[in-house]
């Protein structure tokens, strides 16, 4: 039975956030990673929210670890495609794509709220097309998306691996709210005029 939502249990902390949300969520070690990775844990285990987790191949893996030993019927959920999985290989603009391909989906199974799991870091292979940049344009089109579908999108960015510019220009600069210390806070360096595409 399809339930609409006007907010969804973050999971990462004790917080509900609404539908429409972009967060970030900084993470550096192995506790902090599997923090971020309850955000689908949650989803899963109601069978009326949709999944999607994006990243590069070693994150994805390593996220789909976690939620093996907690979901024991995995398989059959991605077989539902009630979690989907892409990988981190396209430009900005067929990476949206991607993404409103498989929110449409969704919502056409019946998706009461929609969540996306994606991970920013450096995998064995580089960022494609331009980079950097194209992690920025990415998260520009992904708060935009995000106002579009009954969708909560959160972003996890390993600290450990990524560049300063990709900090600042892409985690401070397109995510409304971020999870700082165990709580949903307002980014005061949110960059509103860029994700305007202004």
């Amino acid at each position: 039975m399809k339930k609409d939502f006007d907010k969804i249990a973050l999971g990462i902390t004790a917080d509900e956030v609404p539908i429409g949300s972009h967060l970030i969520h900084f993470w550096k070690t192995p506790e902090e990673f599997e923090c971020g990775v309850r955000f689908l844990q949650l989803g899963i285990v109601d069978e009326s929210q949709y999944c999607v987790l994006f990243g590069h191949d070693e994150a994805n893996q390593r996220v789909l670890e976690i939620l093996r030993k907690a979901t024991p019927d995995l398989d059959r959920v991605l077989s539902e495609e009630r979690l989907v999985v892409l990988r981190r290989d396209s430009s900005a603009p067929m990476t949206l794509a991607t993404f409103e391909n498989a929110f449409s989906a969704a919502i056409h199974k019946g998706a009461g709220a929609i969540r996306l799991l994606g991970n920013v870091g450096v995998g064995q292979d580089p960022f494609p097309g331009r980079g950097a940049d194209e992690i920025v344009d990415l998260e520009t089109g992904v708060a935009t998306l995000a106002l579009r579908y009954r969708c909560v999108i959160v972003c996890m960015y390993d600290v450990n691996t990524v560049s300063g510019h990709l900090l600042l220009n892409a985690g401070f600069g397109t995510h409304p709210l971020s999870v700082w210390r165990d709580a949903v806070e307002q980014n005061q360096y949110f960059t509103t005029s860029k994700c305007a595409g202004k």
